[in-house]
């Protein structure tokens, strides 16, 4: 079990995936008119650069975070939904998943600083769940989502300490699959359990992992309680 947890959220997940896709069917929610984002440049701490993507303009910058496969093909639909409702939405890969996650993560908030991004919410799903989690308290974020996000990866000297999960005092939507496939649901219910107030819990009777939910039947019904959540939360 320790080396297929590590092994899926390292690699390409595709291959773990047991559920059937569903197809895209056109919808108010799917099919926002969509212009093409803007590539960025971003500057690390440690002197390295990553790049990403900016859909949509707005003082409410909404940053989504990348499974351990590092590929953010999955948010495409996502990102222009959230930027015609008003948001200024990040996209990015990390340079080197856990080595730079999180010091990806802070560059991509302090690069949404300097465009004068006065809130923030983050959203995560898997590795960038906790990677979500352990900068949200020090960053000030005004919401976040987790999606499919274990405390700690077995095997792996990443984890969410108590002190960064003490620290997510916004209000927290966390998310699970019934029968994930990678992340066993009650490692994503007991980030639930034990993260401090505001907080709220939504699960779906699926096998698939993280974003791997938008590929299901389930995917306008996650869309709509993603929005419902920023808009009560991190209006833009």
């Amino acid at each position: 079990m320790r080396g297929l947890l590590l092994g899926c959220l390292l690699v390409s997940l595709s291959a773990c995936a047991t559920e059937q896709p569903q197809p895209n069917a056109a919808s108010s929610l799917s099919s926002p008119s969509r212009s093409s984002p803007a590539a960025v440049t971003m500057h690390a701490a440690d002197g390295g650069t990553l790049t990403g993507h900016i859909h949509g303009s707005g003082s409410t910058a909404v940053v989504l975070s990348n499974m351990g496969d590092n590929n953010p093909g999955p948010w495409d639909e996502f990102a222009p939904i959230l930027a015609a409702r008003g948001y200024t939405v990040l996209t990015y890969r990390y340079r080197d998943p856990l080595r730079t996650a999180v010091a990806d993560l802070q560059a991509a908030i302090t690069y949404l600083r300097s465009k004068r991004s006065t809130r923030l919410a983050l959203v995560g799903a898997s590795l960038g769940g906790m990677t979500s989690a352990k900068v949200a308290g020090a960053a000030g974020a005004a919401a976040v989502i987790l999606i499919a996000c274990p405390l700690d990866i077995d095997g792996y000297d990443f984890r969410v300490t108590d002190q960064e999960l003490a620290a997510l005092t916004a209000p927290k939507l966390v998310i699970a699959s019934q029968d994930d496939n990678i992340v066993p649901f009650a490692k994503t219910r007991a980030v639930y359990d034990r993260a401090p107030q505001p907080k709220e819990f939504a699960s779906y009777p699926s096998t698939a992992h993280g974003v791997k939910l938008f590929d299901t039947a389930h995917r306008e019904a996650l869309q709509k309680r993603l929005l419902e959540f920023l808009t009560a939360n991190a209006a833009p």
